[in-house]
């Protein structure tokens, strides 16, 4: 087995991992895009969706063999396989060869799949498949294959992105465990003690291990867990009396949604989200029976102009409306 790490080794994002196996099986974990421009600034918004020459002369994009177009006919990478659903990690995964699958979670998917609803400026991969949830997933040269000799199981790992996963390879005799990002402080921490404990990762030859921090005092805001920040929403909420309480948080943060659910429910207060967000809420519900949907008691939805032109001009009209009947603010 050999792994080169073509991108995040000495940065935070952009990150983009390769690893072959004896027989030429070759796999990519994770295309992101980098966070920090050269100069230390941002990147213009619209990077990820330049072509894919500009950003390779620029080094945005590694020009990693087999991996884009321009190489040749077929691609010369088996599989692109993401961790999650944060930009870092599947922003530059669109650029790779479209016979290229590129495989994530189920809520991976669901996230990327709501990007194409919201934000269609933004390219996604051509070809998105959900990973096996229980099998490890067997690639050969050309692709997924059952006797190929390189397999990838998926393990879920707690973080900020939904249903995150780290990543088992095994090939030639040889196990590598990529954490992806990882955490143990979120609602899903004790994912991080299942994955110390699970015999499959024990013993493995390699470790690439995700972060800039395994621990952390929580800094200024003084708080250690996702537990905490419900406990401290619902003070706030004491404290606010009968004014509005607005809360700003990714809206992909299912773990921030959950908490401000729960504290809304101890708090007596409604919940009320934006159309975006109750449909992050209702891909995800596959998940769990534990995520709150616009159905719920307790749950209403706003309707900004924008994102309702978003939905209908993906002919979702029709679940708006039916957003609206179940719980218009």
């Amino acid at each position: 087995m050999r792994f080169t790490i073509h991108r995040g080794q000495h940065e935070i994002g952009g990150m983009c991992i390769e690893v072959a196996a004896g027989d030429g099986t070759r796999v990519l974990f994770d295309l992101g895009m980098p966070l920090v421009a050269p100069d230390g600034g941002d990147f213009p918004r619209d990077t990820p969706q330049r072509p894919t020459a500009e950003l390779i002369a620029e080094g945005v994009l590694v020009d990693v063999p087999g991996v884009f177009a321009h190489d040749a006919t077929a691609p010369g990478v088996s599989a692109i396989v993401l961790t999650h659903s944060h930009a870092d990690h599947y922003g530059l995964a669109h650029h790779a060869h479209p016979a290229i699958p590129v495989f994530g979670s189920a809520g991976t998917i669901a996230i990327l799949e709501v990007g194409r609803v919201f934000f269609p400026e933004q390219r996604l991969p051509v070809e998105l498949r959900v990973l096996p949830p229980d099998e490890p997933l067997r690639l050969g040269r050309g692709g997924p294959d059952p006797g190929g000799g390189l397999t990838v199981t998926a393990i879920p790992v707690d973080h900020a992105a939904p249903d995150s996963r780290a990543l088992l390879v095994e090939a030639d005799g040889q196990r590598l465990l990529y954490t992806g990002d990882l955490r143990a402080h979120g609602r899903t921490g004790f994912r991080f003690e299942h994955l110390l404990a699970d015999e499959r990762v024990r013993g493995a030859d390699w470790l690439l291990c995700e972060g800039t921090t395994l621990g952390s005092s929580g800094g200024s805001h003084g708080l250690r867990s996702e537990t905490a920040v419900e406990g401290r929403l619902v003070e706030l909420a004491a404290a606010a009396a009968q004014k509005l309480l607005a809360v700003a948080a990714s809206g992909q943060n299912l773990d921030r949604l959950v908490s401000c659910y729960r504290a809304a429910r101890r708090s007596r207060r409604q919940l009320v989200v934006d159309a975006y967000q109750a449909y992050v809420l209702m891909k995800l519900a596959p998940l769990s029976k534990n995520i709150p949907q616009v159905s719920w008691d307790g749950v209403r939805v706003s309707f900004p102009p924008h994102q309702v032109e978003r939905l209908k001009a993906a002919g979702l009209l029709g679940l708006a409306q039916e957003m609206s009947r179940d719980g218009r603010v």
